[in-house]
Order: structure tokens, then C-alpha cells, then sequence
């Protein structure tokens, strides 16, 4: 019996698998919706007016969800932001450095946009009189013999013999020469203005260079609190971290504060400037609150010091330097 052999049975070969999806964006394997180095969508589309409001009402839903939480556990539990920031719960809130900055930009616009703060004023009815008075013959220094000869001094009243400064003495001041001609112009322009024009002056240029000045001022505080907790042995990191938080609630409270209130509530506003410090600090370092108390009374002081300071010269320099 002679065998025919049948049909050849064809051998199933496997389709070949879809090359992977690359990463539009840094060229990384795609392995789901989006991309695990990079995070963006892995599904990219022509942009659409359909496709930006849909990305803007996505992006702005995020943050003011994110923004809602930050604030509503910055107002209502003071410490608690920092403490949740070093334990690592993190992505729920807007990032410290963030929220500083954006609170202090909105108080400071809105600031400025209410008007300039009288830091400097006049005595009343010296407005128009000049920064310094002109120096007039008869405030002369006497000398050694006209003080002995033509004395005015009351009888009984010994004359000390040594040169006082006459009215008006510190009107040398027109006259200082740093032997640069235009700073010496714009210093004698300043102290050539009345004393309502030279408050006013200082109090604009302290306006605007307060908002630089607070941002360079904050690491300072931050120093302070390093050294007043300096037995606990934290990084200076965690010490700028709660000042960020704190400078965010001062900014938020000082912006409240910009709303015409009655004077009860502008007291209880700057009440809680001091008293959410404690309540931060005792959430955050410990320690029993009498101390804290005691300890944030003096860390005010001189903090307030440092700030008054650095406003004013700020101020000065800003005035020399931009006439």
C-alpha cells in the first residue's frame, strides 16, 4: 500500500508584539497613562480649545484644593503644616517657600495698592519748616574768651569752658563731601527738602524695598530660632521651614488686617501674631508654654529690632543710590 502523504499543517507563527510607546517628552518607556520618569500624559493630542479648558479647570481644581487645605490647617492648627511637612506628608499641601511667596506678593500689592504707610512724620506745624534749619551768625560757637567776657549763663551756673553745639549745629550735614560729586548731589538734595517731603521720601522708599528686605530678613529668623532651640540639635533646614510657615500666617494676618475693621478686631489681629507663634512653637519644639512665652516676647523684640533696622537703611541706600 503505497502512502500519499497529506497536506503540510501550517505552524502558527505569533504576530509581532507593537513596539513600545516612547516618552514624547524625555524618550522614556511608556507603561501606562503616564510616564513614570517625567509624569507627563502618555497619550498627546493636537492642542484644542476643548483641551485647554479642560487642562485649566484640572490645574486650578488642584490648587485650590491643595491651597484650601494648606490654609485651613495653617490658620486652625499652628505647627501642624511643619510638623506634617518633616513627617513626609507632603503632596496635599502647597510647597512652604510657594505659600510664602505667594501670600507675601498679594499683601504687599494690595498694600501698595491702598496707599504708602506714613513710617516718617513731622511734628505738627513743622511740615513745611526744613529738614535742618539753616545755621543763622548769631548761633555761633563762642570761643575760649567771649564764653569767659560774655557770658550769659545764670549767676550761680558754672561755665564749663567746653564748646557746645550751637542750634541748629547738625546742619553740617549739608556740607558732608563723600568725594563722590553725584552722591554728595543727590545727599544735599535730600537734606535740602522740609521735613514733610523727607518723611515722605523715606516712607515710600521703605515701602517698596520691604518686601526684598522681609525675604533676606526671614533666614535671619530663622538663625534666631536655631539659637534659642540649640539643645535640641535640629538642622537649620527644619528652623527655616517653620519660620516659611510662620511668615506665611504673619502675611495673612497682616492682609486681613487691611480691611477696615473696628479697633477691637485690629487688636485681636495683632494679638494673634504672638500667640499663634507660642502655640506653633509648643506644637512644633515643645517646651512649657510660660517659657515659650517669655522666650517669644524676647525673640520679637529682637526680631522688630532687626527689621527696623534693615528697613531703614534699605531705605537710605535705595534713596542714594536712585536719587
Amino acid at each position: 500500500m503505497s502512502g500519499q502523504a497529506g497536506p503540510a499543517t501550517a505552524t502558527p507563527v505569533p504576530a509581532a508584539a507593537p513596539a513600545a510607546q516612547a516618552c514624547m517628552n524625555c524618550g522614556q518607556v511608556l507603561s501606562g497613562a503616564y510616564c513614570s520618569a517625567c509624569g507627563q500624559e502618555s497619550r498627546i493630542q493636537t492642542p484644542t480649545v476643548g483641551e485647554f479648558v479642560r487642562e485649566f479647570v484640572q490645574d486650578q481644581m488642584a490648587l485650590e484644593g491643595k491651597l484650601l487645605r494648606t490654609l485651613k490647617l495653617l490658620l486652625t492648627r499652628p505647627g501642624a503644616l511643619t510638623l506634617d511637612y518633616i513627617s513626609g506628608r507632603r503632596q496635599c499641601y502647597i510647597r512652604p517657600l510657594r505659600l510664602y511667596l505667594a501670600l507675601s506678593v498679594v499683601f504687599f500689592a494690595i498694600s501698595g495698592l491702598v496707599g504708602h504707610h506714613a513710617w516718617m512724620q513731622a511734628d505738627p506745624g513743622d511740615e513745611d519748616k526744613p529738614l535742618f534749619a539753616q545755621k543763622s551768625d548769631a548761633a555761633q560757637v563762642p570761643t575760649a574768651g567771649e564764653g569767659k567776657a560774655g557770658s550769659t549763663a545764670p549767676a550761680g551756673q558754672a561755665d564749663s569752658g567746653a564748646a557746645k553745639l550751637p542750634d541748629g549745629g547738625f546742619d553740617a550735614m549739608r556740607d558732608f563731601k563723600t568725594g563722590y560729586p553725584l552722591l554728595d548731589a543727590r545727599i544735599h538734595a535730600y537734606f535740602s527738602q522740609t521735613q514733610k517731603q523727607a518723611g515722605a521720601q523715606l516712607s515710600r522708599a521703605i515701602d517698596n524695598d520691604a518686601p526684598v528686605a522681609m525675604f533676606f530678613l526671614l533666614p535671619l529668623f530663622a538663625g534666631l530660632l536655631q539659637l534659642a532651640y540649640l539643645r535640641h540639635h535640629l538642622r537649620y533646614g527644619v528652623h527655616l521651614l517653620f519660620s516659611l510657615h510662620y511668615h506665611a500666617f504673619v502675611f495673612l494676618d497682616l492682609l486681613v488686617q487691611e480691611i477696615p475693621w473696628p479697633s477691637i478686631a485690629n487688636a485681636l489681629l495683632n494679638a494673634a501674631i504672638p500667640v499663634y507663634l507660642v502655640m506653633a512653637l509648643l506644637r512644633v519644639y515643645g517646651g512649657r508654654w510660660w517659657l515659650t512665652g517669655i522666650g517669644v516676647a524676647a525673640l520679637l523684640l529682637v526680631y522688630a529690632i532687626l527689621i527696623g533696622i534693615t528697613l531703614f537703611a534699605a531705605a537710605v541706600i535705595s534713596i542714594i543710590i536712585s536719587g
